[in-house]
């Protein structure tokens, strides 16, 4: 088994930014092929190498703009890199914006295992990670 939780390899990911819409529908059927400059390149990741092994904790911080959402988005599936690869040994799962996933009228405790829950765990399972969770969160 690895020891390696999540590694990224020279990631990267590339968005398109059309001059008009008339040029993203064109380029979405492929009709664009004789036109050139009809959309400028925005890079908003570049050459990203992560290694997380398994059991750590990382924090990715940096001003608005810098990448920080695509970068998990990408390690979870929600968005495809347009270069390098991303490696998962196991599940990941992210809370990816405070409140997300929580329901009001619930403890923080229930919060905890109604979402443990919903993830698959055993009652057992989520006994376990119960105090982990909340250890972590202080």
């Amino acid at each position: 088994m690895s020891k390696i939780a999540i590694k990224t390899e020279n990631l990267g990911k590339m968005y398109k930014l059309y001059k008009s819409q008339k040029d993203k529908i064109m380029d979405v059927f492929g009709l664009n092929v004789f036109k050139k400059n009809y959309y400028q390149e925005f890079w908003a990741l570049r050459n990203i190498d992560v290694q997380v092994r398994k059991g750590e904790r990382i924090g990715i911080v940096g001003r608005n703009g810098a990448g920080k959402s695509t970068l998990l988005k990408t390690i979870i599936g929600n968005i495809t890199p347009t270069e390098g690869n991303v490696i998962i040994n196991g599940k990941v799962q992210a809370l990816m914006e405070l409140g997300t996933g929580f329901h009001p009228e619930f403890t923080g405790i229930e919060n905890i295992r109604a979402s443990l829950a919903y993830q698959g765990l055993t009652r057992k399972e989520i006994a376990y990670k119960e105090n982990e969770i909340i250890d972590f969160a202080e």
